[in-house]
């Protein structure tokens, strides 16, 4: 039984290997070929999503070796007294590993690429350029972030004036992850009564 568990070791332990140097890393089943639009129940995809899971090559991958790698450890430490119980436990991590695998990395793809989160919330906001900005020219802009610290977020301008370095600007709106920015309102002069 012990080549069976060094066999899945390895063969596992290749396929996460090749995975992560970026072989097949379409090769999942994914349910819900409409990408989540139209009207089907999010619900019943994401239960078939789950259930697809179990013929994709992560849940294989990582089933196979963490099979492999329990079934050595339990051959090696547990000796004949875990004879019987050892490829039991061994699936049964196997299936825990590759289920966890599988449902971790859908929900990773499932978050958003590039855009900030709350974008919607930084229309408004003053910052200071970190490089120039123009009509046809990408530059930073650095804003104050609550309770410290701060972010840089890549910008553009909507203007035909160049914005240089050090210029406090204004975002006006965000598209996907870059704020489109104009230079912020002078402060009026103070009036005298």
């Amino acid at each position: 039984m012990v080549v069976v568990y060094v066999g899945s070791l390895l063969f596992g332990g290749v396929l996460i290997a090749a995975s992560f140097f970026g072989a097949g890393h379409d090769a999942d089943v994914h349910a819900g070929g409409d990408g989540g639009h139209g009207s089907g129940d999010g619900h019943d995809q994401s239960q078939a999503s789950a259930i697809l899971s179990l013929f994709g090559l992560r849940f294989w991958s990582f089933g196979a070796a963490f099979f492999g790698l329990t079934g050595v450890v339990l051959q090696v430490l547990g000796g004949p007294a875990l004879a019987v119980a050892a490829p039991l436990i061994a699936g049964g991590v196997g299936v825990a590993a590759g289920l966890g695998a599988s449902t971790a990395f859908r929900a990773l793809a499932r978050d958003t690429i590039g855009q900030v989160k709350g974008a919607s919330a930084l229309v408004g906001r003053e910052g200071r350029l970190l490089l120039p900005v123009a009509r046809t020219q990408r530059g930073k802009v650095r804003m104050p972030v609550p309770g410290g610290g701060h972010v840089d977020l890549l910008a553009e301008s909507d203007d035909d004036e160049a914005l240089d370095a050090g210029v406090e600007v204004l975002i006006v709106e965000v598209r996907g992850n870059v704020a489109i920015v104009e230079r912020a309102p002078a402060a009026l002069p103070a009036s005298r009564s």
